[in-house]
């Protein structure tokens, strides 16, 4: 971390968002933190001199480009690229309309392209950089009444992997992350939505993974070659049991539900 001078995250205002930018500011890094929600960016600048805010939807591309460009000229050159921010909501594939599959795809999956293509150039001209980009188990483990995450998570995992696959020979560090669920803010679709029975027992249940202990991981894996972040033991469990034991996977859905 001591080559990193300045960093971007988005989905700074919250969640594991929230945490990156917390812990790279107290660590002396100068971070961009990026977010749609203005009020929490305003409370976040509060607590770092480190931290500077830049309101910004993802989904609006030439808005991405601008808003790295200003970053560029204001900050300096981004060391280092944490997307996180994504939405979740919840909801049968008949009760969806298709704005609103299309709308999650476009801040998921779509925000994360307009991130890392507006970034990338400078990365490759300076042939430095780190990219984490959040996946999720989602994208490789289905769920009923999360087809428009899972596969919007599905392109953001196909896409980080074969990134890093394609900048391997070069000084550019591209983690993907893939947790399984996590005490985000993105849990309060849980209550707004047609949840699926297996997360809502597990919120009610209390034992959603600690966000820390996930950016601690990604920290931690950042330090080997991984390429894929599975930040918890269950994330790599259910991964394990989706890819050799495809079929019983439902099983397994249908019994903790």
């Amino acid at each position: 971390m001591t080559d990193i001078k300045v960093a971007l995250v988005t989905g700074a205002a919250s969640g594991m968002g929230k945490i990156s930018t917390k812990r790279l500011a107290a660590d002396g890094i100068h971070v961009a933190a990026v977010d749609v929600n203005e009020e929490g960016l305003s409370e976040l600048k509060q607590e770092s001199n480190n931290i500077s805010v830049f309101p910004c939807d993802l989904s609006d591309t030439k808005a991405v480009q601008e808003m790295v460009r200003q970053v560029q000229a204001e900050v300096g050159f981004i060391d280092r690229v944490t997307n996180a921010g994504a939405i979740m909501p919840f909801g049968k594939v008949a009760d969806l309309s298709a704005d609103s599959i299309n709308q999650l795809m476009r801040i998921n999956y779509e925000g994360t392209v307009n991130i890392t293509t507006s970034v990338l150039p400078s990365m490759l001209e300076r042939n430095s950089g780190q990219i984490i980009l959040f996946g999720s188990i989602a994208g490789t483990c289905p769920e009923v009444n999360m087809s428009a995450y899972c596969a919007s998570k599905a392109a953001v995992n196909m896409y980080g992997e074969i990134l890093a696959k394609e900048l391997e020979e070069t000084n550019i560090r591209v983690l993907l992350v893939c947790p399984a669920i996590t005490d985000t803010p993105l849990m309060r679709f849980v209550d707004e939505t047609d949840a699926p029975k297996s997360i809502k027992k597990s919120v009610q249940k209390g034992v959603l993974n600690d966000p820390e202990d996930v950016v601690t991981a990604i920290e931690n894996d950042l330090l080997t070659d991984k390429v894929i972040c599975y930040p918890t033991p269950d994330a790599l469990y259910a991964i394990r049991i989706r890819r050799f034991f495809p079929n019983y996977w439902w099983k397994l859905i249908a019994k903790n539900s």
